[in-house]
């Protein structure tokens, strides 16, 4: 039997069909995932639906469990908190009812799995290093190998017959009598430190060798997909301008051997060929040509006008409510335009509904300290009405900064002041809705503060 070892696809579709055509090619016959199928991607309903069809048996990982209610998102990072609260939305009843049944740990054919440690697997802990692998080893039962996840990186933990730990490069080997391992197989579909591919392993039950995979794929596929659903690509590394041009220099190989893939560092373009002589001097002269025609206008222009947020503020940096992103059940939401009041109207089936509205990604205005939220919510539930507002705020690489979220249970008139972090350079609002009644939000409004 040859089994492929799958963990964290993270809802990226295109990695994981290409990791599935890799794995048929070379003769797998037992496809098991070691969690974390949602989370992160922008499809988990269909990359779920695709591995409920392939996989053989599979585990619960800790996105896994927080999209069908097992483990409270609130616990994670607001990046890994607002992918996982989205694949909750995404995903139906059979699903979550199909991952809420999935075990946290299997035990095969000489070997067993987890997505963290073995020793506590519903506490997901993170096997990095020697340290956290022993528990697991104390733990498991009397099997040769266990296959984790949880980290993205490729790994090997070896103990020896004396119960000697040693931590080995994730290269092909063959299991040696007497000898215990853990082997993790990096991430399909969320790749972490240098890797750029889809990463999975192989194991042979009847030669006892295991074979790290690294396969490259197409990220335009996955890009379009983020920008489709709502997503931001700018929150992926690996979609980045440098990710890219390193993609292209590895021309798409695909290493029969993880020790054959490129080996991990900075990205770092060939050297540019010797500019001509002079070149230097006639830049610097130009730059000081540039300098003395700039101060001779500013000598003769007007004073300097006044900062930006204070021409701003008042002003509705939020865009039409039309532009919003929505994820709810069905296409229950609209918007009516009749002046002076634009308003989202939402009008859930029997019993509550849960929806998001998420406005588009927005630059800052320079200057900005703080902006001020404020709406209008009408409803006619009295019980069981709860909805949040989030100013999200970015960094210039894409990553987020502190997430501020204000609870309501009431309808009316609502409003708050959220300060701009240091760093921050892009914004958006997000509003996360459990609504039994029909509800209506009427006029919002994000403005600079005076």
């Amino acid at each position: 039997m040859r089994v492929a070892f799958f963990s964290d696809v993270h809802a990226n579709l295109p990695a994981l069909e290409a990791a599935l055509a890799d794995a048929r090619e070379r003769g797998a016959t037992h496809l098991i995932h070691l969690g974390d199928a949602v989370g992160y991607g922008p499809q988990p309903a269909e990359t779920l639906a695709r591995l409920r069809q392939v996989a053989a048996a599979a585990v619960l990982g800790n996105h896994d469990a927080a999209a069908c209610g097992l483990l409270d998102p609130a616990l994670f990072n607001p990046f890994a908190r607002e992918t996982a609260e989205r694949a909750a939305l995404a995903l139906d009843q059979e699903a979550k009812a199909w991952l809420r049944d999935l075990p946290y740990i299997l035990e095969g054919d000489g070997f067993a799995c987890a997505h963290g440690g073995f020793d506590h697997p519903e506490a997901f802990h993170y096997l990095e290093g020697k340290e956290d692998a022993l528990p697991s080893l104390a733990a498991m039962p009397d099997v040769p190998l266990l296959a984790v996840g949880h980290t993205h990186i490729p790994c090997v933990f070896a103990q020896d017959e004396r119960g000697g730990l040693r931590r080995l490069p994730p290269e092909d080997f063959a299991l040696r009598p007497g000898c215990r391992y853990v082997v993790n197989p990096g991430s399909v579909g969320f790749p972490r430190g240098d890797r750029l591919t889809a990463d999975y392993l192989l194991y042979d039950t009847v030669t006892r060798r295991i074979a790290f995979r690294a396969v490259p794929y197409d990220l335009a596929p996955y890009r379009l997909a983020l920008v489709r659903n709502g997503y931001n690509p700018m929150n992926y590394w690996f979609l980045s301008p440098s990710a890219r041009r390193r993609q292209a220099e590895q021309a798409f190989l695909c290493p029969t051997r993880a020790s054959e893939a490129p080996p991990p560092g900075a990205f770092r373009p060939r050297r540019a060929k010797a500019l001509p002589k002079g070149f230097w001097a006639l830049l610097l002269a130009l730059a000081g040509l540039l300098a003395v025609a700039a101060l001779g206008l500013r000598a003769l222009g007007p004073s300097e006008p006044p900062p930006v947020a204070a021409q701003e503020a008042g002003v509705n940096l939020l865009p039409p409510l039309g532009q919003w992103a929505y994820q709810g059940p069905g296409a229950l939401l609209r918007q009516v335009d009749d002046a002076p009041r634009p308003r989202l109207l939402h009008t859930p089936p029997a019993g509550p509904a849960n929806a998001t509205l998420l406005s588009p990604l927005r630059p800052l205005p320079p200057g900005a300290e703080a902006l001020r939220l404020s709406f209008r919510a009408v409803s006619d539930a009295r019980d069981g009405l709860r909805y949040t507002a989030r100013v999200l705020f970015f960094r210039a690489d894409g990553s987020q900064l502190r997430d501020d979220l204000h609870p309501y249970k009431t309808p009316g008139p609502k409003a708050y002041t959220a300060r701009v972090p240091e760093g921050a350079t892009a914004f958006r609002v997000r509003f996360a809705l459990t609504l039994p009644a029909p509800f209506a939000l009427l006029d919002p409004t994000l403005a600079v503060a005076e």
